[in-house]
């Protein structure tokens, strides 16, 4: 009996962790001070995607320097991961892309992003092609990481 109760324990924790979480990646490092931490946030929010939970990626303050495309191009001009070479740069664009085309979900900053210049009208100038950004402020960023089970803050 006891060896029952210990299989059903260990099978109810298996099927529990393996349930679908909603996660909440928050980017307010400037990737090009903190290149590692742009990289995890990445990293994070897609490996997560890839495992099936609902993602958020929201990036704020220094942090959405990340989408825009002189920046995260040259990405590994700041860093030695990747062997200095592009590939790092090449890795952080295409997984910022695989997750918005696989149904992860991208908040910006609207108004960091106006610090930058960058405003909805012209963003497509400046910034990585995401298919679908949500322009977002302080409001969204507490109701976003509000609905989350889990929390990773760069």
């Amino acid at each position: 009996m006891k060896k029952i109760l210990l299989i059903f324990f260990l099978f109810s924790i298996s099927v529990y962790s393996q349930e679908n979480k909603n996660y909440f990646v928050h980017l307010s490092s400037d990737p090009m001070v903190n290149p590692s931490a742009a990289i995890m946030s990445i990293h994070a929010a897609s490996e997560a995607l890839i495992q099936g939970h609902d993602v958020t990626y929201f990036a704020a303050g220094d942090g959405v320097k990340i989408l825009m495309m002189n920046v995260i191009t040259n990405l590994h001009t700041v860093t030695h991961h990747g062997g200095n070479s592009d590939r790092i740069s090449k890795m952080a664009m295409n997984k910022l892309l695989e997750f918005s085309n696989n149904g992860g979900t991208i908040h910006v900053s609207a108004g960091s992003f106006l610090t930058y210049g960058i405003t909805i009208e012209n963003h497509k100038d400046h910034l990585i092609n995401i298919s679908k950004i949500n322009w977002s402020y302080p409001k969204e960023l507490i109701e976003e990481s509000s609905k989350a089970d889990i929390v990773f803050s760069y």
